[in-house]
């Protein structure tokens, strides 16, 4: 199914709206012979994956990436079409199901609780080299590396084909749980031609805050868009990050021009790769702008700061334009958050906003000063049993 969009709205990845989703009756269809296929149990993260390719997230994907398409994504950043796509959506599997299955199958997609939620027409089954998967998509083979451990972790085979999603498979989670289609309609009815998409998986502080309405004086709205699935130990639980904006945004910002919803997906920490991935999800969403700021999708030191936006310029337009920032800190002599551009002050008026430090003083209890961190997020994160991930 393709979804007709307006002339005033961007197009979407690839020009189509994928929507993979079949109706009531369709699904009861095919739910009645589900028993007799081979079957597949997706985990959460696969199922974020299920969910975004069959609500358009992930156009101009039609399902789980076949092998051309996965070898094209790992070594040259596109699709096998040369659309651009950096990252692989990919569905593992053991060996035992692999030798049950080949092109032509048709197999049933089960989710973490076994409940039936979709089928998939398989059209590649095949193996992949795990080293050089690593080094490509992430600059390392590096076990500490959490992409690593994520390929790592993977069954030996993949599979690949398009898949159908049935129409009450997908879960909801809350208001600001949106699909693409709904927020292109939600910035058509607010009238916003230009939006610019925020990526997240942090609790706000005012550097953030600083880089959001920065880019807002040149748009008409401002998307915040946390990323709410699996982390690392020690990152940000989603409740702390949506809280702490919910409270940012009604105390400090023009309603009418911020919209938050989610994005459901494993973090990756595949740096500058799922920077770009991260800009082409928002513009599935109806973003024009993205804003790239420092390590994007980092983690350690595996990538450089601003690694990300080198890649934007190496690989040309994408159809989305992102906006590139540097330092933010608070400066004691200009009195309020600033950047490296603007301020002529050195380093010892500095106060930066490390995420870190801030993290210690929030798991200490501790309120982080009010230059980089508003007292009402911080009141609002320091209410909740529990801010960070636990191993």
């Amino acid at each position: 199914m393709i979804i007709k969009l307006s002339c005033k709205m961007i197009q979407p990845h690839g020009n189509e709206l994928i929507d993979r989703q079949v109706s009531s009756e369709r699904s009861a269809e095919f739910k009645d012979g589900f028993e007799d296929l081979i079957t597949v149990t997706l985990d959460q993260n696969l199922l974020f994956d299920f969910a975004n390719i069959a609500r358009g997230v992930y156009s101009p994907l039609r399902g789980f990436m076949s092998r051309n398409d996965f070898l094209k994504v790992v070594n040259d950043l596109t699709l096998e079409s040369g659309t651009a796509w950096p990252l692989p959506i990919i569905l593992d599997i053991e060996t035992d199901l692999a030798d049950q299955m080949g092109p032509g199958d048709r197999i049933g997609l089960r989710g973490p609780d076994s409940t039936p939620v979709g089928i998939m027409n398989v059209d590649s089954v095949y193996r992949y080299n795990e080293e050089e998967t690593c080094q490509n998509l992430f600059g390392t083979t590096d076990e500490e590396h959490p992409g690593v451990r994520t390929i790592q972790s993977k069954e030996p085979f993949l599979i690949g084909g398009p898949i159908k999603a049935f129409s009450d498979a997908l879960p909801r989670n809350g208001s600001h749980d949106l699909t693409p289609r709904e927020t292109r309609v939600l910035f058509k009815n607010l009238g916003w031609d230009t939006v610019v998409g925020f990526q997240t998986r942090n609790v706000p502080h005012r550097a953030h805050e600083y880089l959001q309405k920065s880019a807002l004086e040149h748009v008409d709205g401002l998307l915040i868009q946390p990323k709410i699935g699996e982390k690392k130990s020690g990152d940000y639980r989603n409740n702390a990050i949506l809280e702490g904006y919910e409270s940012l945004i009604q105390n400090y910002y023009p309603t009418e021009s911020v919209a938050l919803s989610i994005f459901k997906s494993r973090m990756w920490y595949a740096g500058p790769r799922e920077a770009v991935f991260d800009s082409i999800v928002r513009k599935n969403y109806g973003c024009t702008h993205f804003i790239i700021g420092r390590d994007h999708a980092g983690v350690g030191n595996y990538y450089g700061d601003f690694e990300a936006q080198e890649l934007f310029d190496a690989m040309g337009n994408i159809g989305i334009e992102p906006l590139y920032y540097h330092y933010a800190f608070y400066c004691r002599k200009c009195d309020g958050i600033v950047s490296e551009k603007i301020c002529p002050h050195s380093s010892d008026q500095h106060l930066e906003p490390s995420g870190t430090k801030l993290r210690d003083m929030l798991s200490d209890n501790e309120s982080p000063p009010p230059e980089l961190m508003r007292p009402e997020v911080t009141e609002t994160v320091l209410t909740l049993d529990e801010i960070f991930v636990e191993e």
